[in-house]
């Protein structure tokens, strides 16, 4: 009787002996491990990128720069130029008895100091407000580089109070939000001599203009005075 002629393989050693049906699934089981680790490492660079994205959000390059040279007025952004009210101090228990060119006032005679008829400094302290600021001391919060986010709703609008809020960086420096009642629109963006009136919060417009306006003013003081 012939010897039986065995055919030459290519297994590798650790395969000679099994079936077709078992190299199939170990081949399966080598790709499924090897997209477990690709995920992996995606997730962890994604992580990494998010953690160091959100720090450079939060420690703002341009907040506490004191001594940091004045930029001054952007006279050449989008937005047109309003006119210019004067920046003169007035006493603090007594109310501008003229008019301001604009509703919120973006330039103008303004309270100056620790204490004032309305119970808070002027400038304000940057941050969120859930009462109503006057003109006499938000125009001081403009001069000083700061950015005004200001709503007037005929009914509750807390939509809007949260999308303005949501766009202030954890360290609220340079951004004053309050209500404002007597908009000629529902939402009023201010900077030193801009404004922007709209009546959904629109996001990528107003973060163009606080790129544009925010901290160009005839003062830069990102610090609280008071």
């Amino acid at each position: 009787m012939a010897d039986k002629q065995h055919k030459a393989t290519t297994r590798p050693a650790s395969r000679r002996g099994m079936s077709k049906g078992q190299i199939r699934e170990e081949r399966r089981g080598r790709s499924r491990k090897r997209q477990r680790r690709k995920r992996s490492l995606l997730m962890f660079g994604g992580t990494i990128f998010a953690i160091i994205f959100i720090a450079a959000l939060t420690v703002s390059p341009d907040c506490n720069r004191e001594g940091a040279a004045v930029q001054g007025v952007n006279t050449g952004g989008h937005i047109e130029l309003d006119p210019d009210d004067g920046r003169g101090h007035i006493d603090v228990n007594t109310p501008y008895s003229g008019t301001y060119s604009v509703v919120p006032a973006t330039s103008g005679p303004h309270w100056a100091g620790a204490t004032t008829s309305v119970g808070i400094p002027s400038p304000a302290r940057w941050g969120m407000y859930t009462g109503v600021l006057p003109d006499e001391v938000l125009v001081h919060n403009l001069e000083h580089g700061g950015i005004g986010l200001h709503y007037d709703c005929e009914t509750e609008c807390p939509e809007i109070v949260k999308g303005l809020n949501d766009i202030i960086p954890r360290d609220p420096s340079q951004f004053i939000m309050s209500a404002y009642p007597g908009l000629p629109s529902k939402i009023a963006i201010t900077a030193w001599r801009h404004h922007l009136y709209l009546d959904e919060v629109d996001v990528e417009e107003i973060i163009r203009f606080i790129q544009e306006y925010r901290d160009r003013a005839p003062e830069s003081f990102p610090q609280n005075q008071y």
